[in-house]
C-alpha cells in the first residue's frame, strides 16, 4: 500500500520530524486494524504537547476520553500551507521522537475567537486545563511562542479552530469502535 500524508507536514519546533516510512506502517497498520477507516483520505501530522513528559501525559488523557479534541490557528496553519481542518480528517499524533502513536478522526470542527473563548470550547481538553483560569493563560504562552516566528502574538479577535476528535486507533493499544 503506497499511503502517504496528503497535506503538507508542519510541525512546531520541538518534537522530532517522523520518518515517511514509520508514518505509512503506522497508517497501514490503522487501516488493517479498523477497516471503518478511509485509506484513501490521507492524514495530517500533528503534535500536541509541550515536551515529551506533557505528550505522554495528553496521550493517556485521550486514551481514557478525558481529552477528546484539540485546537489550531488559522494565523499558522495558512502561512505553514496547512488545510483549515474539516470533519473527517483524519490525524496522526506523533510523540516527541517523532513515533506515529494515535490516530484521531475529527468528528467536529468550528472556529472561536480568543478574547470569546468559553468554557463549553474548553471541555474538550484534558481536566488539568479546562478551567478558563487556566486554559486561557496555557493556551496565550503557547501560542505566542508559537506565533513569534510569524511576527504574530495573541490577541482577543485572533481566530483558533475547536476540533472534537474521536480516537480511531493506538498502537500501543487496540483498536477503538468507530464514533
Amino acid at each position: 500500500m503506497n499511503l502517504c500524508h496528503t497535506q503538507p507536514m508542519y510541525l512546531p519546533e520541538g518534537p522530532r520530524q517522523p520518518g515517511a516510512d514509520s508514518l505509512e506502517q503506522f497508517f497501514v497498520a490503522a487501516c488493517q486494524s479498523c477497516p471503518h477507516l478511509d485509506p484513501q483520505a490521507g492524514y495530517q501530522v500533528r503534535w500536541i504537547g509541550l515536551d515529551a513528559p506533557t505528550t505522554l501525559q495528553i496521550f493517556e488523557r485521550i486514551r481514557s476520553g478525558d481529552k477528546c479534541g484539540t485546537f489550531a490557528l488559522p494565523w499558522i496553519q495558512s502561512r505553514t500551507g496547512q488545510p483549515e481542518p474539516t470533519t473527517g480528517d483524519q490525524l496522526v499524533l506523533i510523540d516527541f521522537d517523532g513515533r506515529p502513536t494515535l490516530l484521531v478522526r475529527l468528528t467536529d470542527v468550528y472556529l472561536q475567537s480568543f478574547g470569546s473563548v468559553t468554557e463549553q470550547d474548553t471541555a474538550i481538553d484534558g481536566e488539568p486545563v479546562r478551567a478558563l483560569d487556566t486554559w486561557i493563560p496555557l493556551h496565550t504562552r503557547h501560542w505566542n511562542k508559537a506565533l513569534a516566528q510569524f511576527g504574530l502574538s495573541v490577541t482577543p479577535d485572533m481566530p483558533f479552530w475547536v476540533q472534537k476528535f474521536a480516537l480511531m486507533y493506538d498502537a500501543d493499544g487496540s483498536p477503538n469502535d468507530p464514533p
